[in-house]
């Protein structure tokens, strides 16, 4: 598998990105709250051979690096860190564009796809919602209280408890090491980003929906704990060019829960190629 590995510096953060893959098709991969690129190990090993598949590590998260300023990374500044690092693989010039976001990603996505309409032809937002319901509050209240009292390391094993039940064993000790070796900055840099979430209670006072014109799957877990799934759904509604799906049997964490929602995203990518494809043929 090709992979192009790389650094860049985008305002007051340095951001560490990878590449896989030689595919014409870009894949833009945003991940949750502390997740790291290599939530997306089983999304490359599945599309690197249709899609270049970009990941990397958002300020705060991971091997990035927060060069000055305060550990709070706003959401302009996480879109503005998106949009370089798609300049960066050539999404404008690609034959077919896709962002595909997890939870707070997802969030993410929404709000760049309503910003720059024209960079992508698809997304994905998956475990996706507009405001935090009370399963979330809870946690994000625990998330604030155990920094503030210095016991951090307890945070893991209270989101597995919480919205993780689902995730195979192998994954839920990947999540423990991670936050075993987080540094006091990162754990600072979760604290603020807790904080935001927070403030901005509901997505929609931020981001007009109806805006967004890119083909959207907007894919849920049938035992998500943190997300509002009737929420979800009517914000979903509002996206016009969108699907909902709900995928049985799985929870918050989806293609990490179970293979077989990586089949969903191929049938929505190819569909959505196929379509331009026509499109194209029409406008000849």
């Amino acid at each position: 598998m090709k992979k192009i590995s790389g650094e860049l510096q985008i305002d007051r953060f340095l951001v560490p990105y990878r590449v896989y893959g030689e595919g014409d098709a870009i894949l833009v991969c945003l991940s949750g709250a502390k997740q790291t690129m290599s939530a997306w190990k089983s999304v490359i090993a599945y599309f690197h051979k249709q899609y270049r598949v970009l990941v990397f590590d958002m300020p705060g998260q991971g091997r990035a690096e927060i060069l000055s300023g305060s550990p709070r990374v706003e959401m302009e500044e996480q879109m503005a860190v998106v949009h370089a690092l798609a300049e960066q693989v050539g999404v404008q010039a690609s034959q077919h564009a896709i962002i595909a976001g997890a939870s707070w990603g997802a969030v993410l996505a929404a709000a760049y796809c309503e910003r720059y309409p024209e960079d992508f032809d698809q997304a994905v937002l998956g475990s996706f919602g507009t405001k935090p319901n009370m399963v979330l509050k809870s946690v994000i209240k625990q998330v604030q209280t155990l920094i503030d009292e210095g016991r951090a390391k307890d945070i893991a094993p209270m989101m597995i408890d919480q919205f993780g039940q689902y995730i195979p064993d192998t994954l839920k000790k990947q999540i423990l090491l991670q936050f075993e070796s987080m540094s006091d900055e990162q754990f600072r840099a979760f604290y603020e980003h807790s904080l935001l979430v927070t403030e901005m209670e509901d997505l929609t006072h931020y981001v007009d929906l109806s805006r967004i014109r890119v083909e959207t799957l907007v894919i849920m877990g049938q035992y998500d704990t943190i997300m509002d799934l009737f929420d979800t759904k009517k914000a979903a509604e509002k996206i016009p060019n969108s699907r909902y799906h709900l995928q049985k049997g799985v929870g918050h964490f989806l293609h990490w829960e179970d293979d077989r929602v990586l089949q969903v995203y191929e049938d929505f990518f190819v569909n959505g190629l196929a379509e331009q494809e026509k499109r194209k043929v029409d406008q000849s």
